[in-house]
């Protein structure tokens, strides 16, 4: 296939963000509307502040509280402009294949670095799932945040009208347990824009 998926890799920049948010509204993306989790605020505005990675920002981001420093967060890249034809298990494949070996996905250089503290062998096994109807795929993994700290990370990731949506849970180990909720709660109120 001939796209390479630099989306997932903003994970890896797990960010500690402050910010307020109405958790009654709906956040708003790019061909796409969740609810906010219970206890979380959307801090979408803030994130073009605090993440670009190779050019790379969230779409939507929604955080829960910080806890020493660092706060879970859900965040949303999409990816346009995929060639035609491609599939959620195709984009998930080339997703994962980049994270585990970024060198040989001929991934930039900063790039490199970041996702080269991954344990190539952490990876669960992807598995299916559906985002508002549309095939999905999931998976996790271990990483650092940008201050050092052990991350655990949930990906959920669709391609929808030639776009790919990856969503991105990135907790500390000891609360991801009882996080994923949230990531539940985004994937539950998914809904696509017609």
């Amino acid at each position: 296939m001939a796209t390479r998926s630099l989306a997932p890799l903003v994970a890896l920049a797990a960010i500690a963000v402050a910010g307020c948010g109405d958790g009654d509204d709906p956040v708003e993306g790019a061909g796409y509307t969740y609810s906010v989790p219970d206890g979380w605020r959307d801090v979408s505005d803030d994130a073009d502040d605090a993440i670009d990675i190779a050019g790379m920002r969230p779409d939507s981001l929604v955080a829960g509280d910080a806890e020493d420093g660092f706060a879970p967060d859900v965040n949303v890249i999409r990816e346009g402009g995929l060639p035609p034809g491609v599939t959620t298990g195709q984009y998930a494949e080339v997703s994962l294949a980049g994270l585990q070996d970024p060198a040989a996905a001929g991934l930039p250089p900063e790039l490199v670095d970041i996702v080269g503290q991954l344990d190539p062998h952490d990876f669960s096994e992807p598995s299916d799932s559906e985002l508002d109807g549309e095939d999905a795929v999931v998976w996790e993994f271990s990483g650092k945040s940008q201050d050092g700290g052990d991350t655990r990370v949930r990906q959920v990731t669709a391609v929808h009208d030639g776009s790919a949506y990856t969503l991105t849970l990135t907790v500390r180990p000891d609360r991801f347990d009882e996080e994923t909720d949230a990531l539940d709660e985004v994937v539950d109120s998914w809904e696509w824009e017609e």
